[in-house]
């Protein structure tokens, strides 16, 4: 006989990956904006779906930066300053540059496998529903990143990723930065078909750069 304590436990871990992937999409269109409050009782009628699931999600998206928790108030989508997006954009600066000077040369099915990626984010430019870029962009990186031997830098940088990821995803709302993201990776798969290590840190940087957080990480730079 099925366990009907399994099955209910089953369904809410279903309800909260639901709502992380609802609530981080919110966020990172600018549905729910920094610093505003998220209600647990809009987002289960929402969803239609308990306020376990909702905040089992609320914690898992509060340990990845996205929200902060304030004890006795609830949680809040996370504000960042100035200066801390600029230290964020600094340290994933100095750990990319390190991991891509650092990455063993993949093989050809490897590199292919990216330009599919790729091509996939050039089927979105176009698209009202663009958020899915975040993600792949994620992937494309962190799969080169992956061929560093830094594990622990890896760690790192998928960390600070989260804390940038609602910042980073206000470029993605435009369509040029859209595509120009597509473009740079092309270039960065041409840095990694040719063996170019200096090509691919080239690369990099100048893709990092050309976000938000990259910026001021480069404006930071600057200023030293």
């Amino acid at each position: 006989m099925p366990d009907p304590n399994r099955r209910a436990l089953v369904k809410e871990g279903a309800g909260a990956e639901r709502t992380v992937r609802e609530l981080r999409n919110q966020v990172l269109k600018g549905r729910l904006l920094p610093g505003e409050q998220i209600r647990q009782e809009e987002i289960a009628e929402q969803l239609g779906i308990s306020r376990v699931p909702v905040r089992e999600a609320l914690s898992i998206l509060a340990n990845e930066g996205l929200l902060t928790h304030r004890p006795h108030q609830g949680y809040f989508v996370t504000k960042r300053t100035p200066d801390e997006l600029a230290q964020i954009g600094l340290m994933l600066a100095l750990l990319e540059d390190e991991l891509a000077r650092t990455i063993a040369w993949p093989t050809e099915e490897f590199v292919a496998d990216l330009r599919s990626l790729n091509e996939d984010m050039a089927r979105l430019v176009d698209e009202t529903e663009w958020v899915d870029m975040v993600s792949l962009n994620h992937e494309f990186h962190l799969r080169i990143f992956g061929l560093s031997p830094l594990k622990l830098v890896l760690d790192e940088v998928r960390r600070l990723w989260m804390l940038a990821d609602a910042f980073i995803a206000i470029d993605y709302a435009t369509r040029d930065h859209r595509k120009r993201t597509v473009a740079q990776h092309e270039r960065i798969l041409k840095a990694l078909a040719a063996r170019s290590r200096a090509r691919l840190v080239k690369g990099i940087r100048e893709h990092r750069d050309s976000t938000d957080v990259g910026a001021r990480a480069a404006l930071s730079h600057r200023r030293t």
